[in-house]
């Protein structure tokens, strides 16, 4: 076990640019697949180069109360087989992690309930090695406040970040951290809000057992802050970080969600509306020893009145700061994207938040954005382990990076591999443009893989159901790749 897992952290994954040429449309020729040394953590992303093994780490379920459940889903795009194994790692001290080998069938999918294999615990997260190669995995956290969906991270980090945490109105947080190898990390947790950074003396050197998730719930974090970003860094070993949030009050529902692994210069974000009742707020954390100086710009919008005459918005080392699109004179009614640069070039991390009206209430979801390596020159590729089981509108969010026109088209994976959905092979997108798409109500679309092609770089959001009895969307990033 203890040699699999040293062979994880320092040889699994090839180089980061050598993974993503494949989905860049870079000519360059297909190599022997073979070890290579761990590239700098990033977002999850699809590899497409061959390699002799891959591994996903996702960020945690919670289980143990009503209505509290998760799934780990690998879907299989190729012409074969994957095998793999699940490991599954518990809160509770001195548990062994549970194993379990797995085979996805060629152009499958398959979905694990980690409480089927370890039943004891408050949060599970799960470690999917597959051989070979290939796949992609995400995960599902369900709640009685809502579903929400992650995708699951290619690599573990020494450090995690969080832009926007949120304790007003008794709202619960937990931050889920796992530890997939034998030896135990060292880590320390920050806060930043408007009364600067703090580390409270509990939360500086926390053992991370090995083989283990370790949480730090809501009775650890600042109380009643609306603007609050998260920083936990090991000066030990490599984890993974997952944060958990069931908002109350102004806000209201559930997400859970991988955090950032490594600051940007650079972050897009493909959904975003002015309708006149949604709250919309973006979170800049600078967790880095340089003043950061930030531009935000808001895509596809049009209008004789706004021209993006935004004041830069200047974030002193290890601090957090808000915008609003309230404090956005002029802004247009309608869908927007948004990309906000360091114009210092200092790395920060964003993360966007919105409250939009969700029947008789409101439903919140929290999505960070694309770091600047996967919009500069960007994807023209994006991928979904898990898509929609109900047929609504607006299920996607597709943003044109570029300055020229552009086509979309919708895939869904079934037996037949990557096919086509009637009605969707060429959905027109304007140049810097933003669109919604509707999932058709038909069997090969529904509860399948999708994947979205565009004639251009693009940035692709989901807004899925948070439920069969509930209203409203829950929001998360496809997968470049």
């Amino acid at each position: 076990m203890s040699r699999r897992l040293l062979a994880i952290l320092t040889v699994v994954v090839l180089p980061l640019a050598l993974l993503l040429a494949a989905a860049r449309g870079d000519a360059t020729p297909a190599t022997v697949p073979s070890f290579a040394a761990l590239g700098s953590p990033s977002m999850p992303f699809v590899p497409h180069q061959g390699f002799i093994n891959s591994t996903w780490f996702c960020p945690g379920v919670p289980i143990g109360g009503t209505g509290l459940s998760g799934s780990v889903t690998v879907a299989n795009p190729s012409d074969g087989p994957l095998t793999g194994q699940f490991t599954v790692f518990n809160d509770i001290a001195d548990t062994e992690p549970v194993e379990q080998r797995f085979e996805v069938p060629s152009r499958d999918t398959l979905s694990l309930d980690p409480a089927s294999l370890q039943p004891a615990g408050s949060y599970l997260s799960v470690m999917v090695e597959i051989t070979g190669g290939g796949g992609l995995v995400e995960q599902q956290a369900n709640h009685p406040d809502g579903s929400a969906v992650s995708p699951c991270s290619n690599s573990t980090s020494s450090a995690w970040y969080f832009a926007d945490n949120y304790t007003l109105n008794d709202s619960r947080e937990d931050l889920v951290i796992t530890n997939p190898f034998p030896d135990d990390a060292i880590i320390d947790v920050s806060f930043a809000s408007n009364d600067g950074e703090r580390t409270p003396p509990q939360l500086e050197g926390v053992p991370v057992a090995g083989h283990s998730v370790y949480v730090v719930d809501e009775k650890f974090l600042a109380k009643d802050e609306a603007v609050l970003a998260v920083s936990i860094v090991a000066s030990r070993g490599r984890v993974v970080a997952g944060r958990a949030q069931q908002y109350l009050g102004e806000r209201q529902g559930y997400s859970m969600s991988l955090g950032s692994p490594a600051g940007s210069a650079g972050w897009w974000f493909a959904d975003g509306e002015n309708d006149g009742s949604n709250y919309e707020r973006y979170s800049i954390y600078n967790p880095s020893d340089q003043e950061a100086v930030v531009q935000p710009v808001f895509l596809g919008v049009t209008s004789d009145t706004f021209n993006n005459d935004i004041e830069p918005i200047t974030i002193a080392p290890h601090q957090v700061a808000s915008l609003s699109i309230s404090d956005v004179p002029e802004l247009p009614t309608g869908r927007h994207g948004a990309q906000f640069s360091s114009l210092t070039g200092t790395p920060i991390v964003v993360e966007r938040a919105i409250t939009r009206r969700a029947g008789d209430g409101f439903a919140t979801t929290v999505v960070r954005g694309v770091e600047q390596y996967f919009a500069e020159p960007g994807y023209f590729r994006w991928s979904m382990a898990i898509g929609t089981d109900l047929a609504v509108d607006n299920v996607l969010v597709v943003l044109n990076l570029s300055f020229a026109d552009a086509t979309v088209a919708v895939k869904a994976l079934g037996p037949g591999g990557e096919v086509d959905l009637p009605g969707l092979e060429a959905v027109a997108l304007p140049a810097g443009g933003v669109i919604t798409i509707a999932i058709p109500d038909q069997a090969a679309a529904l509860g399948h893989p999708l994947v979205v092609m565009g004639t251009q770089p693009i940035v692709v959001e989901r807004l899925l159901p948070r439920g069969a009895e509930l209203r409203g969307r829950s929001g998360s990033l496809a997968l470049p790749g």
